[in-house]
């Protein structure tokens, strides 16, 4: 069991100054990213979500401990405002279902004021909501959760937290093909959802990986089931989870929900793969998903993830996640990876890079002779899937699906 919640920084200032406060953004996030660094200690963990939201969790707990958040409320006020009373710092902790807090995370600052100003209205997510103020310095009142009312969904309408939703939105990012120029397959998300495959690390669902999964395994069959798309559909799998009992009768669940006759179309993608994982442990992944999907993919973090060291046939592609940091960083790393180029081609095991933001990464990708690209730099999110499509890779990103 662990605890987990997203913070969100929220300044109490006049409108016309809220309409400006993204420009502050960078500070906010490198006064708050110090503050975790330091005082959010390990096993504790935090993901930037943008530079006023952050992931929290604690896999240790069964309730957050708010009680260090009251200090970074405290150094935000003093480092925005000093003494004066010209605006106020608010730290906002939310603890809800994805699909509440990917609605929390994308109200823009004015509608956040307003919806949290007035308590007695339905607000536009759902959850429970604590608020942490500077202000009342050492007399500060006991803290308390207050459970928010959403507004009203439409009829038939359900979150992405696991529970069907009957009209749910889905959204497709596109994984290319490099030998052919062309899309491959794509991997495949509920909408709306904060999280992603094929993005920053800190967009995986640190806290709710399971949540996560069964979203995006339903949309996936929901997708097969309706209009079967060409090419691969990846759908994700969190090693971690996946490795404990307690989960793994769930998993099970979903795979065997998922549309029989159709597994030559679906893919796994595992994520939080470990820098350097037991031959066993992958062993039983591939035993356990090779029931289910025609591929396994294997994303990683480590640009020297030795793919030696794995067992023969378990998986048939890795995956590179690129770090953060510059260009020039980020290109040594795609380099890095591609060193293993003869052990991927004589454990015939594809390589594949995500992340991929710019056009000089796609193009030294290319010179790598990296054989599969996903990013934004790739493909946007977009409202069916593109397996299949031809594409130069000229005409990177892929921003619209060509109608069949």
């Amino acid at each position: 069991m662990s605890a987990s919640a997203c913070l969100r920084i929220s300044l109490n200032l006049s409108d016309d100054k809220l309409a400006k406060l993204d420009a502050i953004g960078p500070l906010i996030a490198r006064v708050t990213g110090a503050f975790l660094e330091s005082r959010w200690q390990w096993p504790k963990r935090y993901t930037v979500l943008t530079p006023f939201v952050f992931m929290l969790t604690d896999p240790k707990a069964v309730a957050m401990d708010v009680e260090p958040l009251e200090r970074l409320a405290e150094e935000l006020q003093l480092k925005l405002f000093g003494t004066t009373d010209s605006g106020e710092v608010v730290l906002l902790l939310l603890d809800a279902d994805m699909a509440d807090t990917a609605r929390f995370i994308e109200i823009d600052h004015a509608a956040l004021k307003k919806a949290i100003v007035e308590p007695i209205k339905p607000t536009p997510f759902g959850g429970r909501l604590l608020k942490i103020s500077a202000e009342a310095g050492g007399a500060r009142p006991a803290m308390q959760w207050r459970t928010l009312e959403r507004e009203p969904k439409a009829p038939g309408d359900h979150g992405v937290d696991g529970r069907p939703k009957a009209h749910a939105g889905m959204a497709f990012r596109g994984v290319y093909f490099t030998p052919r120029q062309s899309f491959f397959g794509s991997a495949v998300s509920p909408e709306p959802t904060p999280y992603s495959l094929v993005d920053a690390v800190s967009r995986l669902p640190h806290g709710h990986a399971e949540a996560f999964d069964t979203a995006c395994m339903q949309a996936g069959a929901r997708s097969l089931a309706d209009n079967p798309p060409a090419g691969l559909l990846f759908m994700p799998i969190c090693f971690s989870s996946l490795a404990r009992r307690s989960a793994r009768d769930t998993y099970e669940e979903m795979f065997q929900s998922l549309p029989s006759g159709k597994k030559s179309q679906m893919a796994a993608v595992v994520y939080d793969v470990p820098r350097a994982p037991s031959f066993q442990a992958v062993t039983q992944l591939h035993d356990v998903l090779a029931r289910h999907f025609a591929t396994i993919d294997l994303q990683v973090d480590d640009p020297g993830f030795e793919i030696d060291n794995l067992p023969p046939g378990t998986v048939n592609s890795i995956t590179f996640r690129l770090p953060e940091g510059d260009e020039r960083m980020r290109l040594s790393a795609v380099r890095g990876f591609m060193k293993q180029r003869e052990s991927f081609k004589r454990r015939k095991v594809w390589p594949a890079i995500t992340n991929v933001r710019t056009r000089a990464e796609v193009d030294v990708c290319i010179r790598e002779r990296t054989s599969f690209l996903s990013g934004s730099a790739v493909c946007g999110s977009l409202s069916r899937p593109v397996g299949g499509q031809l594409c130069d890779v000229g005409h990177l990103p892929l921003t619209q699906a060509i109608a069949a």
